[in-house]
C-alpha cells in the first residue's frame, strides 16, 4: 500500500472516530468545521486550484459537470419548494429551500469524482468518508432532512456520472465546442422563461458560460495542459488565477450584476491566466 493510501485511511479513521466523539459529547464545533467544507464558495476555490495547479483536462471535467450539477440542484430547490427544519433546530445558518442538499450533492460530484478517477483503497475510503460526514453534518446541524440528503447524493452521483461517461466519449472539436456554449447560453433562458430570476442562479449561469467559453478558446489556440507548466510558475499562475476569479466575487458584492461579473471572471480563469503563462513559458524558452 502506497504511503498515501496509508495516510488517508489513517485520516479517515480519525475523522469517523471525532464524527462520533463529537456526536456523543455534542461538539458542535466539529461538524461546522466539516460543513465548511461543502460550501460552494469552499468548491470554487478548491476547482480552481486543481484546474491551475494540478491538470486543466482533469479540472475543467470537473468544473463544468459540477457548475451544471449546481444549477439543476438551484431548479429543484425552487421546483419542489420543499421546506428546511425549522430555525429552532437550525445550528447554523441556511436559506432557501431544502430540497435536495447542495452539500450533499456538491460533495458527492466533487469526492465522487476523485473516487472515481484516481486509485488506491485509501483515496476511495476518504472520498466516501468525506461525502458521508459532509452529508450527516447537514442532519446534525438541523437544516436539513434524510430526504434532502439521499436526493443530493443520487443527483450529485448521476451528474458526475454523466459528466464523466461524456468525457470518455466525447472528443474536443470546433462543434462540440459550439454546441456546449449554445447550451451555457439556454440555461439562463430556461431559468427566467420559468420565473426563476435572482442572483444565485445568474452566478451560477455565469460561471458556467465563462468555463465553456474559456475553455473552448483554450483548446482553439492549443494551449498546454496546465500540468506542463514548470511547478514554480504552475503555483504562480494558480495564486494569480484565484484572485482573477475572486474578483468575480468582489465585484458582484460591490453591485455588479452576477452573470457578466462572473462570466467575465471565470473566462479569464479559464483562459486567460493559461494563455499568459503559456507564452511566458515559450519567450523563455526561445
Amino acid at each position: 500500500m502506497k504511503k498515501l493510501d496509508k495516510a488517508l485511511l489513517t485520516i479517515s479513521i480519525f475523522l469517523l472516530l471525532s464524527s462520533i466523539l463529537a456526536t456523543y459529547f455534542q461538539v458542535y464545533a466539529f461538524w461546522k468545521a466539516i460543513t465548511f467544507l461543502g460550501y460552494e464558495k469552499f468548491y470554487m476555490i478548491l476547482i480552481p486550484v486543481i484546474y491551475l495547479g494540478y491538470s486543466s483536462s482533469y479540472g475543467i471535467a470537473l468544473f463544468i459537470p459540477f457548475i451544471i450539477g449546481m444549477w439543476l440542484n438551484l431548479f429543484l430547490k425552487n421546483f419542489f419548494k420543499l421546506p428546511r427544519p425549522p430555525e429552532n433546530r437550525r445550528l447554523v445558518e441556511a436559506k432557501g429551500y431544502g430540497f435536495p442538499s447542495g452539500h450533499a450533492q456538491g460533495s458527492s460530484m466533487v469526492f465522487g469524482y476523485f473516487a472515481y478517477t484516481k486509485e488506491g483503497i485509501g483515496v476511495r475510503v476518504f472520498c466516501l468518508t468525506m461525502i458521508a460526514l459532509i452529508s450527516l453534518s447537514r442532519i446534525v446541524l438541523g437544516v436539513h432532512y434524510w430526504r434532502d440528503i439521499f436526493g443530493g447524493i443520487v443527483l450529485g452521483t448521476a451528474v458526475i456520472s454523466i459528466g464523466v461517461y461524456l468525457k470518455e466519449k466525447i472528443k474536443y472539436t470546433p462543434k462540440v465546442a459550439l454546441l456546449g456554449i449554445i447550451l451555457s447560453l439556454l440555461l439562463p433562458v430556461i431559468s427566467r422563461s420559468v420565473g426563476y430570476v435572482n442572483e444565485t442562479f445568474s452566478i451560477v449561469e455565469g460561471s458556467l458560460i465563462g468555463a465553456v467559453i474559456g475553455y473552448s478558446a483554450f483548446k482553439q489556440f492549443n494551449l498546454p495542459d496546465t500540468s506542463e507548466i514548470p511547478p514554480k510558475k504552475r503555483a504562480i499562475m494558480t495564486a494569480i488565477g484565484l484572485f482573477v476569479s475572486g474578483a468575480g466575487y468582489v465585484a458582484w458584492k460591490s453591485g455588479a450584476p452576477g452573470l457578466p461579473a462572473f462570466a467575465l471572471s471565470t473566462f479569464a480563469m479559464v483562459f486567460l491566466v493559461p494563455f499568459v503563462f503559456s507564452r511566458l513559458l515559450k519567450e523563455d524558452k526561445s
